[in-house]
């Protein structure tokens, strides 16, 4: 079955350090109740991202996309199922985004 990089971004930019601690509870309660609705899908339940990722291009090294908040790697049927799961996924539910990528198998 193909296998779908999930790719949280935030509404605005993403620091989980600056984040009250019981919103940061409420958020980790929905997103294991989230995570735990697709079941068998989940392949890995990824992880919340720190602040500070870099872009890494030929001209050099740049701030990465503040808005990034974490991944997700879901096995579907198909690109379709995939969107459907994500658009379940409690950031966009809270105005947040998900891009989801079909990994490339060989």
């Amino acid at each position: 079955m193909p296998k779908y990089i999930l790719v949280n971004k935030s509404r605005q930019p993403f620091n989980i350090t600056t984040i009250p601690k019981e919103q940061v509870m409420q958020m980790m309660q929905a997103w294991g109740e989230w995570v735990g609705s697709m079941g068998a899908a989940v392949v890995d339940k990824g992880e919340a991202f720190n602040p500070g990722g870099k872009r890494v291009t030929n001209d050099g090294v740049t701030n990465g996309d503040e808005h990034a908040a974490g991944y997700l790697i879901i096995e579907a049927g198909n690109f379709d199922e995939a969107l459907r799961l994500a658009k379940t996924s409690p950031i966009v539910v809270r105005g947040g985004s998900v891009e989801v990528y079909e990994a490339f198998g060989v």
